[in-house]
């Protein structure tokens, strides 16, 4: 750690900055399909992404030790749901770095320029790319959201306002900073 990354910390506090991608997250998720867990699926899953399920997983991008699930395809897009979900085939193990860093990038272009940096070779990669694509399922069922039903625009109502609460607890708590910190 170098001294400078203090300065991260030396500065207010944004809620609605630092959660708006979380609140985001949390309302796509809630309407997201999702498999039900069955371990032979989930094992024969990992067998087609070259893993072996009895071993500790590695990820997919970088070949370090899996500690995460990456969603291929993002539950967000631009702010709301994105049609995919929390299914078996749009998850792969991934180390925390790389889930991170992936974020809803596109993951060939991600897995592409990870590997090599950590080192895959390009046969190595595309022995990845076929196998993700073999088990990948790109279904997305966006186009089956009743965009104008009366729970999914409540459902979204809901959360602009958890939204706007949050950049009203963000001024409320800068007055309150401002209120108790002593003036130079």
């Amino acid at each position: 750690m170098h001294y400078s990354s203090i300065k991260k910390h030396l500065r207010p506090y944004n809620i609605f900055a630092r959660r708006k991608t979380t609140i985001n997250h949390a309302f796509a998720s809630a309407i997201a399909p999702n498999d039900e867990y069955d371990e032979v699926r989930v094992r024969l899953a990992l067998k087609v992404l070259g893993q072996d399920p009895d071993d500790a997983l590695k990820c997919v991008y970088c070949d370090n030790f899996a500690q995460t699930w990456d969603h291929v395809f993002g539950t967000v897009k631009n702010s709301h749901f994105s049609g995919h979900g929390h299914r078996l085939g749009n998850l792969v193990p991934s180390c925390k770095a790389c889930n991170s860093s992936k974020g809803n990038k596109d993951w060939k272009e991600y897995l592409q320029r990870k590997g090599i940096a950590s080192g895959l070779t390009i046969e190595e990669i595309q022995i990845r790319e076929e196998l993700i694509q073999k088990y990948l399922t790109a279904h997305s069922y966006s186009d089956s959201i009743p965009e104008h039903s009366a729970d999914y625009n409540r459902l979204l109502e809901i959360r602009d306002e958890v939204l706007d609460l949050l950049k009203e607890a963000d001024i409320l708590a800068a007055r309150i900073r401002d209120s108790v910190l002593p003036r130079d």
